[in-house]
C-alpha cells in the first residue's frame, strides 16, 4: 500500500519509522497540483475507454516524475495530480525537488503529446500551481475511510495557483515565497 504513495527512498525511510504515517506538522513542504487543462471538454468527445486509456497514461507518467525526485503522491482528483514533498519525512531540498518535478512534468508532457500526435490521439496541456509552506499532513478522514494527504492554507493556494493557471495553458504557476526558496538554489 506504501507504493501506492511513496517513492521507494521514502517506504524504505517510513519503514525504520516507529509510527511511519502519523500525522505531522511540516513547516517547508512543497505542494504541487498538475491538471489537465481543458479536460472536461476533451472528454466529452472520447468514449469512457478512451478518457480511462488517457488518464491512465497521464497519471503514470506524472506520477513517476513526483516519484524520480522524492516526492508523495497526494491523491488524483480526477484528471488531476496533487503530490507533495516534506511531509512525512523533510529533506532541505524539498522546495528544489517539488520545483524540477513541476518542470520535468512539462518535460514529459511534451514526451507524452509527441508520441499520440502520431497515434492521433488527443494533445494535452496541464496547468500546474506550485507552493511552499506549512502543512498538516497524516491520515486524515474517519474511522472507515480516510486517506493520507495534507492539509492546510499552503495547500490551499496551490490550488488556486492552479486554477487561475488554466486562463493561460500549459504554465507552472508559483508563490511568491516558492520563487523566493527555490531562487536561492
Amino acid at each position: 500500500n506504501l507504493a501506492r504513495y511513496f517513492s521507494p527512498n521514502m517506504i524504505d525511510s517510513l519503514a525504520k519509522a516507529d509510527e511511519p504515517l502519523g500525522a505531522v506538522r511540516s513547516q517547508s513542504a512543497g505542494v504541487l497540483f498538475a491538471d489537465v487543462v481543458g479536460f472536461t471538454r476533451l472528454s466529452e468527445s472520447l468514449t469512457p475507454e478512451q478518457t480511462m486509456a488517457l488518464l491512465r497514461d497521464f497519471h503514470r507518467r506524472m506520477v513517476e516524475v513526483v516519484f524520480a525526485h522524492g516526492g508523495t503522491l497526494d491523491k488524483f482528483i480526477g484528471d488531476c495530480v496533487m503530490a507533495q514533498w516534506g511531509a512525512p519525512i523533510g529533506e532541505p531540498d524539498d522546495c528544489d525537488r517539488a520545483m524540477q518535478s513541476a518542470l520535468d512534468m512539462m518535460e514529459e508532457l511534451d514526451r507524452l503529446n509527441a508520441r499520440w500526435r502520431t497515434e492521433g490521439r488527443p494533445i494535452l496541456e496541464i496547468g500546474i500551481g506550485l507552493n511552499v509552506g506549512d502543512v498538516f499532513a497524516g491520515n486524515i478522514g474517519s474511522d472507515r475511510r480516510f486517506n493520507y494527504t495534507a492539509i492546510g492554507d499552503t495547500v490551499n493556494f496551490a490550488s488556486r495557483l492552479e486554477g487561475a493557471n488554466k486562463a493561460f495553458g500549459s504554465r507552472i504557476l508559483l508563490a511568491e515565497a516558492t520563487y523566493q526558496a527555490a531562487r536561492e538554489h
